[in-house]
């Protein structure tokens, strides 16, 4: 076409058509659907049609329209993948709501699948011309990146995934071995009927099935390349050792069987490998980057992408959504067998933490009114059940003056909590220290290690009343500190020295939310078993969590719904914590919240965490203010100082709200003049006064000690 002089002409006109063609479809779509899960599928459709028309008998009389047609279709496709990889969240979020929604994956299945099948039919049907190794390279990509990214769509929900491991990475590695190996083993097939073939039958052509053959040692240059990367990145020296065998032995192999006969020079024929290895090797690095799931690289991404954002000018991360004209989502909340779940919430946030949600009816029915218009990932929890998505693509796009409606949930029910104990435990020999607050008194202490899942648990501490303080059993607070036990003494002796056994721990696993949740959740087993102290009491139990780690205090309350333990449970105790993190998001966004140089790590999580409205998983997750319930909190203390510029005194100020509503017996204590770090040991009226009241609601809700 190229050498045609009418088509040389035609091109910057047909460029000119091509983009107005391109802004035509935005502009419509925008104006018409707006649905960022059908974006990409949608617009790749388009794209190839265009494509498919320009080589109609009506077109090709006219070179400047399919050089248009051409044109359009090139960028309706590339705008397509990029909504398919989600490339529109580095977008300032005006331009990506119009050219690449950020929740653009959700239809990334959908649209790599398309394209994959076009071109896989395109050239039977005579629309492709040319090589055929550049297409069938474009195919498996694009078929590999279809199944990928449905993958890690699935696995968003459970965010965060723990962390990677090699053990988890394994399957993958295997996947990637047995593919090299099997693309290897069909290139030699192919090469030896290529060499018994081609004298007789092909003296002055190539052999047909040649292209085939160096397709399959491409891909499985580009598995073995692709492991080896992993594998040295994830610190797998078996595995990377095993790919970089692999990969030296395909080189050696691809130049052995090289046809014709007399190949060119070794180095000729290595860099006309990485020429394509290299393409390969970056637009795959690009889809994992851009898609995956990996805990690692998705708090990477969430924080490149955040930076990017703040980058651009005038773009602070998303916008203020308040200005913007407002529409309504309803739906319904149904169990796995399809029946009504009522009293279930049902949540939806915008890019800064303001979140929107209303709770269902009797039938399970619900409507959110005055959202802001734009596209949402919504989310549901249930007593009893799971937080999960909507059903299909759970994208649900909201337009100024209508109802989204049919945003439909179907929630899996929670596994009972049941207490299930190991041999692990050990305890340390026990020793006395002395608490002089409020006044002095010697307490035993021990310390205790326990192991779940290969890792062993430590810094966890036991302090109880000595025979002096009567013969027991006393109530046990199990205590979820926010750091180190042994740092927290100042808090845990006192409670001891007023008739307590404390058992007190810091979470080990960290950014591994369900890994640190089953510790609790054996950690409380001990406890109710009364192995951690013969002189608690394991009827009469109360949690207690300060700052952020209140969340764990509340997921494990969540997870004793409908078990037999509940009833053991009677109080919870909360000083300076969370209960809406959406809400703990807009304050920090808004300057609220000032993270001292201690914990400067929480700031870091909250940009890796990644968006409200695209990564709503996690806030949901620590939000108990969307689930709690009579059946699985119990009683509960709030604590909390109104200069508490880390975790805002507004969050118990919510709690309380909510509490009430709830008709959840509660107490909430506000100290004016003190700031976060809550410690009753310190000698402050202010700290003695929380220490008499703290005791004062345990033996109210627990008893009386020695009973």
């Amino acid at each position: 076409m190229m050498h045609d002089p009418k088509a040389r002409a035609a091109t910057l006109p047909g460029l000119a058509l091509g983009l107005a063609l391109l802004a035509g479809w935005i502009v419509g779509w925008r104006v018409l659907r707006d649905a960022a899960d059908e974006f990409a599928p949608a617009t790749v459709a388009a794209g190839l049609l265009a494509w498919v028309a320009a080589h109609s008998a009506f077109c090709r009389r006219r070179p400047a329209l399919v050089a248009g047609l051409r044109w359009g279709g090139y960028g309706a496709v590339a705008l397509g993948v990029a909504a398919a990889l989600s490339l529109g969240a580095f977008l300032p979020p005006a331009v990506a709501d119009w050219v690449s929604p950020p929740l653009g994956r959700f239809g990334g299945f959908a649209a790599l699948g398309l394209l994959a099948a076009f071109l896989a039919l395109a050239g039977p049907a005579g629309f492709l011309r040319g090589p055929r190794g550049p297409v069938l390279d474009a195919i498996a990509l694009a078929g590999f990146a279809a199944l990928w990214v449905r993958r890690q769509v699935e696995r968003q929900l459970s965010f965060p995934t723990p962390p990677t491991t090699v053990e988890e990475l394994t399957p993958r590695l295997a996947l990637l071995a047995g593919l090299a190996l099997a693309g290897a083993g069909g290139a030699a097939i192919l090469c030896w009927r290529e060499r018994r073939a081609f004298a007789a039958d092909y003296p002055y052509r190539e052999w047909p099935g040649a292209v085939w053959r160096r397709w399959l040692w491409r891909w499985a240059g580009a598995f073995a390349l692709l492991g080896l990367a992993t594998g040295l990145v994830a610190g797998a020296a078996a595995w990377a050792a095993g790919f970089g065998a692999l990969a030296l032995g395909l080189l050696g192999g691809w130049l052995a069987m090289a046809w014709p006969p007399r190949p060119a020079p070794v180095g000729a024929a290595v860099l006309r490998g990485a020429g394509w290895a290299l393409p390969v090797l970056l637009l795959a690095g690009l889809v994992y980057f851009a898609t995956t799931e990996d805990l690692e690289v998705v708090l990477l991404r969430n924080t490149v992408e955040r930076r990017v954002l703040l980058s651009w000018p005038g773009v602070t991360g998303g916008g203020p959504a308040a200005g913007r004209p407002t529409g309504a989502l309803a739906g319904a909340v149904r169990d796995a067998a399809g029946r009504p779940l009522p009293d279930a919430s049902v949540v939806v946030a915008d890019a800064r933490g303001r979140a929107y949600s209303a709770v269902g009816d009797a039938e399970g029915r619900y409507r959110i009114e005055g959202v802001p218009a734009g596209n949402y990932l919504p989310l549901a929890v249930a007593a009893g059940h799971r937080q999960g998505g909507a059903g299909g693509d759970r994208v649900a796009t909201v337009r100024a003056g209508r109802t989204a409606g049919g945003v439909d949930f179907r929630l899996q029910p929670a596994p009972p909590f049941a207490i299930a104990t190991n041999d692990s435990l050990r305890l340390e020999p026990p020793a006395e220290v002395v608490t002089d607050y409020p006044e002095p008194r010697a307490i035993g202490r021990r310390g205790f290690t326990f192991a779940r899942d290969g890792l062993t648990l430590d810094g966890g501490l036991v302090h109880e009343p000595l025979p002096d303080q009567g013969p027991g059993p006393f109530p046990i607070l199990l205590v979820i500190y926010p750091g180190e036990a042994r740092d927290w003494e100042g808090v845990s002796a006192p409670l001891a020295a007023q008739g307590f056994v404390v058992v007190s721990y810091f979470p080990r696993r960290l950014l591994d939310l369900e890994g640190d949740l089953a510790d609790l959740r054996l950690l409380l087993s001990l406890t109710l078993d009364g192995r951690l102290s013969p002189r608690g009491d394991p009827g009469r139990v109360a949690l207690v969590g300060g700052s952020v780690s209140t969340v764990y205090t509340y997921l494990l309350a969540r997870d004793l719904e409908g078990s037999p333990a509940r009833g053991r449970i009677p109080a919870t105790v909360q000083y300076g914590g969370l209960f809406d993190f959406f809400a703990f998001r807009r304050s920090w966004e808004e300057g609220q919240v000032v993270i001292d140089p201690g914990i400067s790590a929480l700031e870091y999580l909250l940009v890796a965490f990644g968006r409200p409205d695209t990564r709503p998983e996690l806030y949901l997750r620590l939000s108990p203010r969307y689930d709690v319930r009579p059946t699985n909190l119990p009683p509960t203390l709030l604590v909390h100082a109104d200069r508490d510029s880390i975790v805002p005194v507004d969050q118990s100020i919510l709690a309380a709200a909510t509490l009430a509503q709830r008709e959840i017996p509660h107490r909430l204590l506000r100290y004016p003049d003190l700031e976060h770090y809550l410690d009753t040991s310190k000698r402050d009226p202010a700290q003695l006064d929380m220490l008499t009241q703290t005791v004062a609601f345990l033996r109210e809700w627990l008893g009386q000690e020695g009973r």
